[in-house]
């Protein structure tokens, strides 16, 4: 028999226990490594699903301001249904979705931060340029949701010419060239608050409200301009609302003051199109001026604005060396109806009134769509082949001017706004000036005026939030 001494000396087996014990551990852990892999691919593809779709709702976001651009805001509406592949590809890439709605729920200052609730608004009326874009986005059971706040600038134009800043002194030849006309030619002069379509000839046919021939800021700068009419050839050449009744007529009587477009709202305007990345604003300043050449040139001019071959586009020249690193020579394109342009000049403050920012020269037409900003400078027509702008012409700030000089050939349809805002400024100098020898055609169009403010570089995207509702964020 043996002692319990031998039985615990003896080895046999311990080999094989072993080997089993480490068995088992083994296939534990690649189990469990198997499990991790298994859950990590999982992670990753719920990662990949969800970085998708909120690519998606991004793109949704972008899609929708395209769609937006042209039409207007149209709160309350589905613009992109639910569930629409990206063009070109199929619901198995993902689908996305984008509504629009006004911001005029509670707790939407939440979004818009400092800007106010749209109170005058409904939720199919936009009143205050700005609504929400709701884009969702959805991969492989991932969904991602991203609100976007867009604002668009508003300039509430009710006129064919309007003078809203704190001096408008006004002058025009008449259109009649002499004491005994007519019969004789008149020069082709007229401000008109008629509705002229895009496509109109000699007759406006669209149906929209009159508007005024001139609109101004006060009583006051209404009596200056009225000042400047001094002939019933040159009061014939204004027509549009009463300023009484609403009704058509011409003369003073469809001059008048209009306090819906302020220095305020310009400048409220002016601060949105700055505010926007793709805003290319082309500096107008003394030290590259051209020099004054005399007779209608009679001031240094900062940029030359000229025509080519081409009407839709115009070179663009200061007067400055390439070698001096300012030297501005450019062409530019003036946009279709179908995609309007935004042309920004700024000047530099001229505290002697003599300078003249831009200058529109040339024997080529010109034909342009969209919005002309020239800021803190004079605009003048000097061009003898004609110049047609389809949308909205914007001089604004201390010390400007418009001016149709020479044989200048000028029509703005849609609107024309001169606002100085120096009241300062020494007398004897116009901010609407009409010495043309040929045409000066001021035409409201309310479709070149939604054309114009409409378009895509008159929105941004002032904030947004990302949400999601599967997986959790």
């Amino acid at each position: 028999m043996k002692n319990w001494r031998q039985l615990l000396g003896n080895e046999r087996g311990t080999a094989l226990a072993l080997a089993l014990i480490i068995m088992v551990i083994m296939t534990a852990v690649a189990i469990g490594l198997a499990t991790m892999g298994g859950v990590e691919s999982r992670i990753s593809a719920s990662q990949s699903a969800s970085s998708r779709a909120r690519l998606l709702a991004e793109s949704g976001i972008e899609f929708a301001l395209l769609s937006v651009a042209g039409s207007g805001f149209a709160p309350g509406t589905v613009l992109i249904p639910a569930g629409t592949p990206l063009p070109g590809l199929t619901t198995a890439s993902g689908t996305f979705g984008v509504t629009i709605r006004n911001d005029k729920i509670i707790g939407d200052t939440l979004l818009t931060g400092a800007l106010t609730l749209d109170d005058l608004g409904t939720d199919t009326v936009d009143m205050n340029g700005i609504v929400i874009l709701t884009s969702t986005g959805t991969v492989d059971g991932a969904t991602r949701v991203i609100v976007a706040v867009v604002q668009r600038g508003i300039l509430p134009v009710n006129a064919a010419l309007t003078l809203p800043g704190v001096q408008a002194d006004t002058t025009t030849d008449s259109p009649c060239q002499n004491p005994s006309c007519p019969p004789n030619p008149l020069r082709n002069y007229s401000i008109d608050g008629r509705d002229w379509k895009r496509a109109d000839t000699t007759t406006p046919t669209g149906t929209n409200p009159l508007k005024l021939g001139i609109a101004t800021a006060s009583n006051s700068t209404e009596t200056t301009v009225e000042n400047g009419f001094t002939d019933s050839y040159e009061r014939a050449m204004v027509q549009g609302k009463h300023e009484s009744t609403g009704v058509l007529t011409t003369g003073l009587n469809t001059i008048s003051q209009d306090t819906t477009l302020s220095t305020d709202a310009i400048k409220s305007f002016l601060a949105n199109l700055a505010a926007n990345p793709a805003t290319q604003i082309i500096d107008s300043t003394p030290g590259c001026q051209f020099a004054a050449g005399g007779g209608d040139h009679s001031k240094p001019e900062g940029i030359h604005m000229a025509s080519t071959a081409t009407p839709g586009t115009v070179t663009v020249k200061n007067n400055c060396s390439y070698a001096s690193g300012q030297q501005i020579n450019q062409t530019i394109n003036l946009g279709s109806p179908t995609s309007p342009q935004m042309i920004y000049f700024k000047g530099t403050y001229d505290p002697t009134s003599n300078f003249v920012g831009v200058g529109v020269d040339g024997s080529q037409p010109i034909q342009g769509y969209g919005l002309l900003v020239v800021e803190d400078a004079d605009l003048a027509f000097f061009q003898t082949g004609k110049f047609r702008w389809d949308g909205i012409v914007l001089v604004t700030g201390r010390n400007v001017a418009v001016s149709f000089k020479g044989d200048s050939d000028t029509e703005i349809r849609g609107a024309l706004i001169g606002s100085e805002t120096n009241p300062n400024e020494p007398g004897g100098y116009f901010e609407f000036y009409n010495r043309t020898t040929d045409t000066m055609l001021l035409r409201t169009s309310k479709e070149n005026i939604d054309m114009a403010l409409r378009a895509l570089y008159n929105m941004r995207v002032t904030s947004y939030r990302e949400t999601c509702s599967s997986p959790p964020c």
